[in-house]
């Protein structure tokens, strides 16, 4: 009688994950709750292994993106996908995104993406406009309303320049480290090249209230019209730093 029971739970076990590996993800998606600005089209394989042939966000096309479930981590009550995505010039991912005890989460992810679609989120108009390439480094990323619980993180801009009426300004490989300190997002970075050197920090609280610090020296690269209005900020101190500090 014992062995028959086992037989039969051991059976319906082995059709169970049968059925979820086998299931259509298109299937699926028809009853996941729309996601404001997320569209996924050409939905195709399985919830265990998947692609979507059109990902877009606030209508920008990032690609198509692949997936695949990592079993292991379905018995520790995670469910974990390692993800990729490619197909869009400038948007490239690959890592692990997944949903727990914990709520959402993301580990080794890293999301690369042109400089003007990172700018299209600045929610403040800026006389200026970005080129180059951000990479953003996910190590560890556990999601709390509206931001963090858990952020270990980097974020680089490489190859960019800043276009304005007064010029182009070059500030090299810009580097800042991503944490989270009791919901609030910091961020701390700095920069070096011919037209200037600089170190900032940001700080963004979940009430949505950011204070940004810094200081920058201006260098022989920087286009001369900008040279002429830093009188506006005041005298530079001992070192030639010109401090900056703002919050809202």
């Amino acid at each position: 009688m014992k062995r028959t029971i086992l037989m039969s739970v051991l059976f319906l076990l082995v059709l169970l994950t049968s059925v979820v590996v086998h299931v259509p993800a298109s299937l699926v998606f028809r009853y996941v709750p729309p996601v404001d600005g997320l569209d996924i089209e050409g939905v195709t394989g399985t919830v265990w292994n998947g692609k979507a042939a059109n990902f877009r966000w606030q209508g920008q096309p990032l690609g198509a993106i692949n997936w695949q479930f990592n079993a292991l981590k379905l018995l520790m009550g995670n469910a974990d996908l390692a993800v990729r995505l490619s197909g869009v010039p400038g948007f490239s991912a690959r890592g692990n995104v997944g949903y727990g005890l914990g709520g959402a989460y993301a580990s080794d992810l890293l999301f690369s993406m042109p400089a003007h679609f990172v700018q299209s989120f600045i929610p403040y108009p800026l006389p200026v406009s970005l080129t180059g390439q951000f990479d953003l480094t996910l190590r560890d990323y556990q999601l709390q309303q509206p931001f963090c619980d858990v952020l270990d993180g980097t974020l680089a801009w490489s190859q960019g320049n800043v276009m304005s009426p007064m010029g182009a300004v070059d500030p090299g490989l810009v580097m800042a480290n991503l944490s989270c300190d009791a919901g609030s997002v910091l961020v701390n970075g700095d920069s070096d090249s011919e037209a200037i050197q600089t170190e900032f920090s940001l700080s963004l609280s979940p009430d949505q209230q950011y204070s940004v610090s810094g200081w920058f020296i201006p260098g022989d690269g920087l286009p001369a019209g900008m040279k002429s209005q830093l009188g506006w900020l005041g005298a530079p101190d001992s070192e030639g730093r010109y401090r900056l500090s703002f919050n809202g």
